[in-house]
């Protein structure tokens, strides 16, 4: 019997966060193959720099799933999102596109869930929504506090000169990929690059604790006790 292929179409936002381990389960239980896809769309794809940052994130995505043992792939393409996503289907013959969705109401409900309608209307594969809004209670505190904190630190380095916003870009798609929350890396990042001011954080064992699990280079070291 053939492996099972998935298609998993990503969008670089929290939906990714609650989608990752779902096909990480579902390749542990079926010892399916996942061909994850990033679609740059709009003038975006005229930009050579978004081309390289959603390569980074997908490979971002694609190791953090060979991690586990999955059979991991990643694409990026650019085009129309929904007509990329049923090409690539095609191209490679899959058994099934898994997709997440914010499952919000009204007009924003109808902007994000577009994508997901075109693809059910124009593909012969079956479809399967993973509805962020069923996938578990509120972003959890302490990952909020670090992704706002580990935000702070890249903008930091980069006020001060210490590297480019190419690599500050590149360090967000890391922590994001360890599994720190998209929405509030980006959101706090953004917030301190247009005030221009610098992060400051009061809680010291909280800086170094967060520091030594994201950034072990950067962790403060301890000083040993005597022997």
């Amino acid at each position: 019997m053939s492996q099972l292929k998935i298609l998993a179409p990503l969008d670089h936002s929290s939906r990714d966060r609650i989608l990752l381990p779902h096909l990480k389960r579902i390749s542990e239980a079926t010892g399916a193959t996942i061909h994850l896809l990033q679609v740059i769309s709009g003038i975006k794809a005229l930009e050579p720099q978004a081309a390289r940052a959603a390569e980074s994130y997908v490979d971002a995505c694609e190791s953090q799933l060979q991690a586990h043992g999955v059979d991991a792939h990643g694409i990026v393409r650019k085009g129309d999102p929904a007509e990329e996503i049923v090409k690539v289907a095609d191209e490679y013959q899959v058994d099934a596109i898994i997709m997440g969705t914010r499952g919000r109401r009204g007009l924003k409900r109808a902007v994000l869930g577009s994508v997901a309608d075109e693809v059910m209307n124009h593909c012969r594969y079956p479809v399967t929504l993973v509805n962020e809004a069923m996938a578990g209670d509120a972003l959890d505190e302490t990952v909020w506090t670090q992704s706002s904190y580990m935000a702070g630190t890249i903008w930091n380095q980069v006020a001060r000169g210490l590297i480019s916003e190419e690599q500050a870009q590149a360090e967000l798609q890391r922590l994001e990929a360890m599994g720190l929350d998209h929405d509030v890396l980006t959101h706090t990042y953004s917030t301190l690059k247009e005030s221009g001011a610098p992060a400051h954080w009061l809680d010291l064992e909280f800086q170094r604790d967060t520091l030594e699990q994201y950034a072990p280079d950067d962790a403060p070291q301890q000083d040993k006790p005597a022997a």
